[in-house]
């Protein structure tokens, strides 16, 4: 029997050698007859049609209009903002998508789990786990516990379709849950990749049914059924990373390594060593005067080489989920309003404004655990305060205050970034929000 990958999806090249399928049967991917995934994997027609990642990075059309410029598609301002601080979550909804007999595709939800595992160990930088080196982005991720109408759901969907399998249909179209609320996460046959995006958010698209993240089935989980050296669930952290606006560590070459220069060029960020071109397995390679980045997930090294995000991606992700895709935290927020009890000692206690971005007006909301004193401000970037919501002993229990965008004395202030601080005898806690006029 001969499994049939799917038909070539040039979107952009990132390579380094896909996990050996754990199957021992032929494959035939794009017209070529390998004996078996491993051998696919190790080719070099894996390596030289950039199968690896089918991202498509070059040719990519800077709409910098969409969002505000400080994580544009060409160019990173790491503004001390977007700096981890307050742990966003995301609601992943994940489809598996089957030939119609079934043969080939399946994933266990158990491989399921795994792989949400490994997504909030890398973006967490978990103590313990082989992600603990890297940065903590202060992204989690969780599958989604409703569905779109509300109704409790495992966060799994399964699909037997020959034609979604092979993406020769837009399946999207058909099973994709409100991307602007939920992570789509698909399971097929990637068109003969590992993995791959459809654009990065700062393009445009984000939200339509064809924003999603989509991975090879065998490349799924931990420990993927394609077996090494792409079996550690990697891959769908390396195109999350994509999903969140990151580019290749290898994007464009070595550009320049001075400040500011090296925010708009290379991989449009700083902290990350240059490279001039991608690598697979673990070499140990110098491209552009510094070691190259073979840990970072951005790269197309074997799983167990990855091991990092920098600082600096993190703040890049996190400036892009807040700008870009904000409808994400929204709708974890809202969940978790519905579902969370009153707050306990240690948990936090200010909650996401709502909308944001926003014009004129927007609401910030508050739980306290018991009576006392507590002020409510707005701040500019630099700190300076701008208007004061209540300053006052309140009782216990939610409290909701509208920011009007005006300052202490009632009037209008500009567009831009604001914070709002809640302030007790025990804590301050501080969130981000964006007034557009």
């Amino acid at each position: 029997m001969y499994r049939f990958v799917g038909a070539f999806l040039c979107l952009v090249a990132m390579g380094s050698p896909v996990p050996a399928l754990a199957g021992s049967d032929p494959i035939v991917v794009h017209g070529q007859e390998f004996e078996n995934t491993t051998a696919f994997y190790e080719s070099d027609f894996f390596r030289d049609n950039g199968l690896r990642c089918g991202t498509r990075m070059e040719g990519l059309v800077d709409k910098t209009s969409f969002g505000p410029s400080d994580c544009a598609l060409n160019s990173t301002n790491p503004l001390p903002e977007y700096d981890a601080g307050y742990v966003y979550t995301i609601d992943v909804v994940v489809h598996i998508i089957t030939n119609f007999a079934q043969t080939v595709g399946n994933v266990s939800d158990s491989l399921i789990y795994s792989q949400i595992d490994v997504l909030n160990e890398d973006f967490r930088g978990l103590a313990g786990t082989p992600g603990e080196l890297g940065a903590d982005v202060g992204i989690e991720f969780r599958l989604a516990p409703f569905d779109p109408d509300g109704n409790p759901t495992t966060g799994i969907t399964r699909t037997n379709k020959s034609t979604y399998y092979l993406e020769t249909e837009a399946y999207y179209d058909s099973l994709a849950w409100d991307p602007s609320r939920y992570m789509n996460l698909y399971s097929t046959s990637a068109s003969g990749n590992l993995g791959y995006v459809p654009f990065l958010p700062q393009e445009g698209g984000v939200g339509t049914n064809a924003d999603r993240v989509v991975c090879y089935w065998e490349a799924m989980g931990r420990p993927g059924q394609g077996g090494p050296p792409y079996d550690q669930g990697r891959t769908v952290t390396h195109e999350v990373g994509h999903y969140l606006g990151l580019w290749h560590t290898f994007s464009n070459g070595c550009g320049i390594a001075t400040e500011p220069s090296c925010y708009t060029t290379g991989d449009r960020i700083c902290d990350t060593e240059r490279e001039s071109t991608s690598h697979f397995g673990c070499p140990s390679t110098t491209t552009c005067s510094d070691p190259d980045p073979l840990d970072n997930y951005m790269n197309y090294t074997d799983d167990t080489c990855m091991m990092r995000f920098t600082s600096e991606q993190a703040n890049r992700m996190r400036c892009t989920l807040e700008n870009y895709r904000f409808g994400l935290i929204e709708a974890a927020t809202n969940v978790a309003d519905a579902t969370t009890p009153a707050p306990v000692e240690g948990q936090r206690l200010l909650r996401a404004n709502r909308p944001n971005p926003f014009n004129p007006t927007t609401e910030i909301s508050f739980s306290l655990p018991a009576a006392g004193a507590a002020s409510l401000r707005i701040v500019d970037v630099a700190g300076r305060n701008v208007q004061t919501l209540v300053d006052g002993d309140l009782a216990a229990g939610a409290h909701t205050y509208t920011w009007h965008g005006t300052n202490d004395r009632g009037e209008e202030v500009a567009s831009g970034v604001y914070l709002y601080q809640l302030i007790t005898n025990e804590r301050t806690e501080t969130n981000r929000m964006v007034l557009t006029r």
